[in-house]
C-alpha cells in the first residue's frame, strides 16, 4: 500500500507516481493506495491511483465529516463513495477490454475503412500477378495487403479488369 503519513495530505504530496515503482518492487502483489487526501467532487486522487494501478483502495470513511477527532474531515462519507463508485465504474466502461480486438460496432466501419489489394491494370486469364500490377484501396472487402507476399507470383483464373478489388476466388 502506497501511503503519505500526513492528515489531511496535500494533493501536490500524495505522490501518487510510488504505485507504479511499487508495482516494480513486488511485482508478484497487489498494489495499494491508503488515501489521506480531502475528498474531492470528482475523487481525483483515488481515480489517478486507480488509473496508475492501485487495485486496493483505503479511504477513512465517516457518517459526518463535521464529528470533532482527527479523522472525520478528510474522510469520505457517504456522497463521496457514491461519486466515486460512479467515477469508477465511468472508467472502467471507458478501459474497455484489456485484449485488442474488434468490437461489434466497428464491425461495419472496418469494411469500409480497411484496404485491399486492387488491380491498378486489366490482366488476363493466366498472367503472373506482380507487385507492380497492385495497390491498396478501400473497402477492405478483398484479400488483405496483409497477404501481398500470398498474392506475389499467383496466376489470375480469369480476365480482370483495372481497379479490380482481388478476392481469393480470382487466383489459383
Amino acid at each position: 500500500m502506497h501511503c503519505i503519513l500526513c492528515y489531511p495530505t496535500k494533493n501536490e504530496d500524495a505522490n501518487l507516481g510510488m504505485i507504479k515503482d511499487l508495482e516494480k518492487k513486488f511485482d508478484n502483489c497487489i498494489i495499494g493506495y491508503s488515501d489521506h487526501t480531502l475528498p474531492d467532487k470528482k475523487m481525483s486522487n483515488l481515480m489517478t491511483a486507480f488509473l496508475l494501478g492501485a487495485r486496493v483502495i483505503e479511504k477513512h470513511f465517516t457518517l459526518n465529516k463535521k464529528i470533532k477527532g482527527n479523522d472525520h474531515y478528510h474522510s469520505m462519507d457517504s456522497k463521496d463513495l457514491k461519486e466515486f463508485n460512479k467515477q469508477i465504474s465511468k472508467k472502467l466502461t471507458i478501459i474497455g477490454s484489456y485484449e485488442k480486438k474488434v468490437i461489434p460496432n466497428e464491425k461495419k466501419s472496418k469494411k469500409y475503412a480497411r484496404r485491399s489489394l486492387v488491380l491498378k491494370n486489366s490482366l488476363k486469364k493466366n498472367q503472373i500477378i506482380k507487385k507492380n500490377n497492385l495497390i491498396a484501396k478501400r473497402p477492405g472487402t478483398g484479400i488483405s495487403p496483409i497477404n501481398l507476399k500470398l498474392i506475389l507470383g499467383k496466376k489470375i483464373n480469369k480476365n480482370l479488369s483495372e481497379d479490380h478489388i482481388l478476392t481469393w476466388n480470382d487466383v489459383t
